[in-house]
């Protein structure tokens, strides 16, 4: 059912087949699933959701997951109430359509109609990519980490190398020029570029390698895993 349904995994060499497999089961059943809105949630869509999350940590381990603990489905999108400050410091509410949120509190919300439809195309668009790399941001856990005196330079240059990339990329989308393979979306935040250089790196990860090697480099030692190097 992954292999027809899940276009990301089908690269996936066999070897981590098992490890996958694994780490989904564990996944699916320390998670708390809710369906909302009328959704009747099967089975099959909390294996695919499981399955691409655990995407993220096949290199890593999925224990970076351990504070998420609900996962909110959706049929399509839905509206939330969102509150907006302006630069007068005035708060109002409002409503805002949604496909998808990640919650400081450990709680993914996800529509799955939008789910379904980017598991079908590996184009660099994954909404469940984007939200559960949201739960594993890197600066998060950059500034978190208490590295080891070994590795207190490699994580002084994934952070320097990771503002670089995103102070780069954001003064091209602001300026207008045409950005290779990333999302503009990722230039409203750190948090955003994170999430879209996420979905890039495992769903075109050759791209990525090609235009912006520095962050394809980063992001495959993070994640310890080197998708470009899959048969696509």
């Amino acid at each position: 059912m992954l292999r027809r349904d899940a276009a990301v995994l089908r690269a996936l060499p066999e070897g981590l087949w098992g490890r996958l497999e694994d780490d989904l089961r564990l996944f699916m059943a320390e998670r708390d699933w809710e369906a909302c809105g009328g959704l009747r949630e099967r089975e099959e869509m909390r294996v695919l959701i499981s399955a691409e999350a655990c995407l993220l940590t096949l290199g890593r381990s999925v224990d970076a997951f351990d504070h998420v603990r609900t996962i909110l489905l959706y049929p399509s999108r839905y509206v939330a109430r969102e509150a907006v400050e302006d630069e007068l410091g005035v708060v109002t509410e409002d409503l805002d359509d949604r496909e998808g949120e990640a919650w400081e509190r450990g709680q993914v919300v996800l529509s799955w109609s939008e789910v379904s439809a980017d598991a079908k195309r590996a184009d660099g668009r994954n909404l469940v990519l984007h939200e559960f790399a949201h739960q594993i941001d890197l600066l998060d856990f950059l500034d978190g980490a208490r590295p080891a005196p070994q590795d207190r330079e490699r994580f002084a240059r994934w952070r320097e190398t990771f503002l670089d990339a995103f102070e780069a990329f954001a003064d091209a989308v602001d300026r207008g020029k045409k950005v290779r393979v990333l999302d503009p979306y990722g230039a409203e935040d750190e948090a955003e570029f994170f999430a879209v250089s996420t979905e890039a790196f495992f769903e075109r990860p050759s791209d990525l390698k090609r235009h912006h090697p520095e962050l394809y480099a980063l992001l495959a030692e993070y994640f310890a895993l080197d998708p470009a190097a899959w048969i696509w």
